[in-house]
């Protein structure tokens, strides 16, 4: 706080400052409804997630997906024939 102090000192701007300071402020408002705030609350508050938050499955989903249905591969005939290819082309 000192130092906030020193730089409007003489304007009466420092004490007005570390008035609203010292009060603390408005809480945060708790936007995803699980009864603490937290940062996915911060971030809803942000616009981070407009859509409701889901994630695009990524490659272990595909690996853990093809395994259950029983190919032995992981990945796909296209992308073995590509990388046996030398796949990208140079």
């Amino acid at each position: 706080m000192s130092g906030l102090g020193k730089q409007f000192k003489g304007t009466g701007i420092a004490k007005i400052q570390r008035q609203n300071l010292e009060k603390g402020g408005k809480a945060f408002p708790d936007l995803t409804g699980d009864g603490k705030v937290t940062r996915a609350d911060v971030l809803k508050g942000r616009g981070v997630f407009k859509k409701g938050g889901s994630a695009k499955p990524g490659l272990w989903a595909n690996i853990n997906r093809r395994k259950k249905l029983g190919s032995k591969s992981t990945i796909s005939k296209k992308a073995y024939a590509n990388m046996k290819a030398g796949f990208p082309k140079k």
